[in-house]
């Protein structure tokens, strides 16, 4: 943004000028169009906003909301919602195009600046909310000290701005569909690939989501500690073990979509690990609302409320609709 900001507009700033070739030559050049692909994206990214609308309307609900930890998750469904606006909706539309960075660079950086301030932020809103779950299990007594009535809303002004940070002074990334990815590199000039280096990216990568897988296995660790003398056929022996393959589910996907992320900008990796970084970027957004579904009964049971499907427990205790 600060480039834009400098020059007056994107064309103008010179290492994304793409006035070598017209539009079409550009097209020629490196286009791949995937119509199928796009089409999947696109259509996957629709379904899962569309989920995720019922489920924020549940958090922000008063009896969820005034928990600290859905104020956290209320946050953090925001930022997928938008995420999923552009590694799903955005990327499978160019991808449908056979977009490259030059054929509609407006669109793409600002897509990219989005994309990567958005993913940034959802990082450390993670290490906040694991944070969160985390002083609640081993140290219940001074959670509301951190995350206690206003000061709540102090905290997720860290990942807000954080993002911002990256948005404003950072490169962002943008999209080829020749790779059917989102490089820093936008592909016009060659051999200037190390100008578009973007190493507060690759601090947040490494450093934030390492942080984060490590704080999940200390959350697990502690949790199973802590039931350990429970009857291995008891509900909070289930709901730990869901709770341990949840927190596994998401820091698997992120992690590999951090690294993948990191090394295809940099180092030459064959197509079909860069086209895994792309999917893993869009599941670790959109895979949550499936995970909340599937493991939180408050969030299931208000999303079906909202829906019109009214929720009751028979005498065994299954749910019935």
């Amino acid at each position: 943004m600060n480039q834009i900001i400098k020059y007056g507009s994107i064309s103008s700033i010179p290492l994304y000028n793409c006035s070598a070739h017209q539009p079409e030559n550009w097209y020629q050049k490196d286009s791949v169009p995937r119509p199928i692909l796009g089409l999947t994206e696109g259509i996957c990214g629709i379904i899962i906003e569309i989920l995720y609308f019922p489920m924020l309307a549940v958090m922000l609900e008063k009896e969820q909301f005034s928990m600290s930890c859905y104020k956290i998750m209320t946050l953090l469904a925001i930022v997928d919602i938008l995420s999923i606006l552009c590694n799903c909706i955005i990327t499978g539309w160019l991808a449908y195009q056979g977009a490259v960075y030059c054929t509609f660079p407006n669109l793409i950086y600002i897509s990219g600046m989005a994309g990567m301030g958005l993913w940034c932020c959802s990082c450390v809103i993670a290490v906040i909310l694991i944070t969160n779950r985390l002083l609640d299990l081993i140290l219940p007594n001074h959670v509301s000290f951190i995350f206690g009535g206003k000061r709540i809303f102090f905290v997720l002004m860290i990942p807000i701005l954080y993002g911002l940070y990256f948005v404003f002074f950072n490169t962002p990334i943008l999209f080829t569909s020749k790779y059917h990815a989102w490089f820093v590199d936008p592909m016009i000039f060659e051999g200037k690939e190390t100008e578009y280096a973007n190493i507060p990216h690759i601090f947040n990568n490494f450093l934030v989501v390492a942080s984060t897988t490590f704080l999940y296995a200390v959350f697990c660790w502690a949790l199973c500690s802590k039931l350990k003398n429970t009857d291995i056929r008891s509900e909070s022996r289930s709901a730990s073990t869901q709770i341990f393959f949840q927190s596994a589910m998401i820091c698997a996907v992120n992690m590999l979509a951090a690294i993948i992320y990191v090394i295809m900008n940099y180092i030459v990796i064959p197509y079909w690990m860069i086209l895994l970084g792309t999917f893993m970027w869009q599941l670790g957004n959109g895979a949550p609302v499936f995970i909340y579904l599937k493991f939180n009964k408050t969030l299931r049971n208000g999303v079906l409320r909202k829906i019109g499907l009214k929720v009751r427990l028979t005498i065994g205790g299954r749910l019935r609709i």
